[in-house]
């Protein structure tokens, strides 16, 4: 979809889950920058076009500092309310890049700036049900996205990617926990999911965190199944960045003119040239801090920070 951050949709709808509706209704709500929530609070950013890193982030002009330096001018963006890594203005991993700016930060509820990994506690006891990997919080369903690893078809052995779980092993009957099969929910996502998952995931991703890095390369990594040694350098390895198979009814695919994760700007046939924010702001790249206060970059668009 030209021009516009995220032409993924959500197809919303769950007549068939007691679970999520009691009645069926159906809409479509777009992911990434553009979906609905990100909608409602477009305002304050920086006014110039947004350059994506390779973690789905934007690349700022701040460079050098040691590990745990903080850069003059940053604004913090908490996540609910919590501060992590990807959103302290601090270079935790001393790569000299901050925040946004750091490749292996996928938002601000990311408290990994040295993988892909965003390294929060609170998995469920069933290890192969998985929820938004963009948010901040896991295992539990609380932002209404529900998937498992179950439903992966290259969840075979020997590796049983992504998971590396031999109980994960694909099974295309499988009810996941909570209710609904992998046909309904690959299918489907409840309403909730759209709203508080939708404007966190970055063009190339699913809300599930498989990605496809380098964009456009059908190359499909997990950043969520054992990814804590996944990096910009490890893509390749399958031991580090396991292969995933994306869910249709909430991937953010990467169009042309979008800036994306693994593709820093939008195709040269692109005519506008732009990140495509729709209602949104551009990150301002020669800015130390590349959105206004309340707001995180995220594939070139200035994202409400999730409360």
């Amino acid at each position: 979809m030209t021009g516009a951050l995220g032409a993924a949709r959500f197809t919303l709808g769950f007549a068939a889950l007691a679970a999520f509706a009691a009645a069926a209704c159906s809409r479509d709500i777009e992911l990434g920058s553009d979906g609905a929530a990100a909608r409602a609070g477009s305002g304050g950013a920086g006014a110039s076009a947004g350059y994506a890193g390779t973690g789905g982030v934007v690349a700022t002009a701040g460079e050098g500092g040691a590990a745990g330096a903080s850069e003059a001018g940053c604004v913090p963006v908490a996540c609910h309310g919590k501060l992590y890594e990807c959103g302290d203005c601090t270079d935790n991993d001393g790569d000299g890049k901050l925040d946004a700016a750091d490749p292996e930060c996928t938002g601000p509820c990311d408290n990994s700036e040295r993988s892909f990994d965003v390294d929060l506690p609170g998995a469920g006891a069933d290890k192969c049900t998985e929820d938004c990997f963009f948010d901040n919080g896991n295992g539990a369903g609380n932002d209404g996205c529900r998937f498992s690893y179950r439903c992966d078809p290259l969840s075979v052995a020997p590796d049983y990617p992504p998971s590396g779980l031999a109980s994960c092993a694909y099974d295309e009957a499988a009810t996941i926990s909570g209710g609904g099969t992998c046909v309904e929910l690959g299918a489907a996502q409840a309403p909730a999911c759209a709203s508080a998952c939708g404007p966190l995931t970055p063009n190339g991703c699913d809300c599930f965190g498989c990605c496809e890095i380098p964009a456009n390369s059908r190359h499909y990594v997990s950043l969520a199944g054992g990814a804590s040694e996944c990096t910009s350098a490890t893509l390749g390895d399958p031991s580090a960045c396991p292969p995933c198979t994306q869910v249709p009814s909430c991937s953010n695919p990467c169009d042309d003119c979008e800036s994306c994760v693994g593709r820093p700007e939008p195709l040269p046939s692109c005519m506008n040239g732009s990140a495509g924010c729709d209602g949104l702001k551009s990150c301002d790249v020669n800015a130390i801090a590349p959105c206004a206060r309340g707001f995180y970059c995220i594939t070139g668009c200035c994202v409400p920070e999730p409360r």
